[in-house]
């Protein structure tokens, strides 16, 4: 059932947009995030220098001063599908080092389910771990990235694979996602 609701209130965001003709999503067990300009503002956390200090709850500072924020209700979102037993994982073209201690200063990494964050941009080879380890098909997941190339390389290779497309104007994606699987989930 989870599947279904999630199904309904990804379509606006599928392929790029409003235009979701001939796409089904129905069956999505697995969720996978980038993570710079997507689940968070920040373009390149491999750039900053840990140790990471929480500012606020959705927001770490680095040695620098450099700052890392979530994406407005990004939080809330994981928390939601965690609940409601979508798997969850990150795949990020990273340093390890930055790209997971940010993740523990945010508190986040005990919402994943795998993470990876390998320094290459081959997604498709961290995909291919993910699904390994979670036991998934391309078909049962659900891909956020910001990255056209990324997401065109991921795409020859997974032509199941459900994706969004995050784009840096649409900021309330996330607020917006969650708001309807609340919506969704109340009326049943």
């Amino acid at each position: 059932m989870s599947g279904v609701v999630f199904a309904l209130i990804l379509l606006r965001w599928i392929s790029g947009g409003s235009d979701v003709a001939g796409v089904d999503i129905r069956g999505v067990k697995l969720v996978v995030f980038d993570l710079d300009n997507t689940l968070w503002d920040h373009p390149d956390v491999s750039s900053t220098t840990p140790p990471y200090r929480r500012v606020g709850l959705d927001e770490i500072a680095d040695s620098r001063g450099e700052r890392i924020r979530l994406r407005p209700c990004a939080r809330r979102l994981l928390e939601e599908l965690r609940v409601r037993g979508f798997k969850l994982a990150v795949a990020s073209w990273n340093y390890p080092q930055p790209a997971l201690r940010a993740l523990e200063a945010l508190g986040l990494l005990q919402l994943f389910d795998v993470i990876v964050v390998e320094p290459h941009p081959n997604k498709d080879l961290m995909l291919e771990k993910i699904f390994r380890e979670v036991g998934v098909k391309e078909g049962e997941a659900l891909f956020i990235d910001d990255n056209p190339a990324i997401i065109e390389g991921v795409r020859r290779r997974y032509r199941c694979l459900k994706v969004i497309r995050f784009r840096g104007e649409e900021q309330h994606l996330f607020c917006e996602m969650l708001r309807a699987l609340r919506r969704l989930e109340q009326s049943g």
